[in-house]
């Protein structure tokens, strides 16, 4: 009797999570409705979760729906590390828990890095209308600092909306897992990449709803964890030598203040300037508080 090797996939979508059982089942409702579902294999990771996760992810890789996979609590890049070496597509595209893609998203991906040659392709982020202040400041202030270095040519590709070629992030090293309590693993792993010589490439019109549950105090723990990053990333910069990652300058901020402020309604706008600077505040102590416990 003849065995049937099963197909590989063209694209493996994998999917951190830890904790955040209720927006995670709308994250994954969307993902199964991809078109050419066949042609694609799930991968959720769950990171130690303590709520109802767990039960729930088991009964779905039971009936099929996509593999579930836990890590030990080591954060988002060890999380996803863990995903990608599962993975058995040459194409591995990643998103977030708390954030909705498009029916077409995977196959976008997967066409847009085939006929681009590309190493990987990344889209753009636009927040649910619906989250509260704070969380809409946050996006539109991410989503500027994105523009802004993509403008640049200085490719900004963020992991909740992203697909690489499965050989190239390998051989990079995947992931950074010391960035485990700090924002900021992506931004390392685009300049190891483009050190590297890859060529990574931003499509904005391939674009993903956040839905992030944030309030004021999220806020500034989320940017003070980014200047603790960028920190860890500065760090890790200057080791690499020549490709030593450019800091942003007087006329980038201005342009990430221009860009965000500009996709954002009218109320928004209005508290935006002094919620950019309690942002780079908070970022700025981040930073410094981390620099003093860690001396170069």
């Amino acid at each position: 009797m003849l065995l049937c090797a099963m197909p590989v996939p063209d694209v493996s979508i994998v999917v951190p999570t830890r904790d955040r059982l209720s927006v995670l089942r709308m994250a994954l409702d969307r993902l199964r409705e991809q078109s050419a579902r066949e042609a694609f294999e799930l991968i959720v990771v769950d990171d130690a979760s303590t709520d109802g996760t767990p039960g729930y992810l088991g009964d779905g890789a039971r009936h099929g729906f996509w593999t579930y996979l836990r890590t030990g609590g080591r954060g988002p890049a060890a999380a996803r590390n863990a995903g990608i070496r599962h993975a058995q597509a040459e194409i591995v595209a990643l998103t977030d828990d708390d954030c909705l893609v498009p029916r077409d998203w995977a196959v976008r991906l997967r066409d847009h890095i085939e006929r681009e040659s590309a190493d990987a392709v990344g889209g753009s982020v636009s927040v649910d209308p619906r989250a509260a202040l704070p969380a809409r400041l946050s996006q539109a202030i991410t989503n500027g600092f994105v523009t802004a270095a993509n403008r640049e040519a200085e490719p900004f590709l963020t992991s909740n909306n992203v697909a690489y070629r499965r050989r190239v992030i390998e051989d990079a090293g995947l992931f950074d897992e010391t960035f485990a309590a700090a924002g900021g693993e992506e931004r390392e792993l685009n300049q190891r990449l483009r050190a590297r010589g890859a060529r990574l490439v931003y499509a904005p019109e391939i674009a993903v709803l956040h839905r992030p549950a944030l309030g004021w105090r999220g806020f500034l723990r989320q940017q003070s964890a980014y200047g603790r990053g960028a920190r860890l990333f500065y760090r890790k910069g200057r080791a690499l030598g020549a490709h030593r990652p450019r800091r942003f300058t007087a006329g980038r901020y201005a342009r990430a203040f221009a860009d965000g402020v500009g996709e954002l309604a009218l109320f928004d706008r209005l508290v935006f300037a002094p919620a950019f600077a309690l942002s780079q505040a908070a970022v700025a102590w981040g930073y410094f508080s981390s620099a003093a416990n860690q001396p170069d």
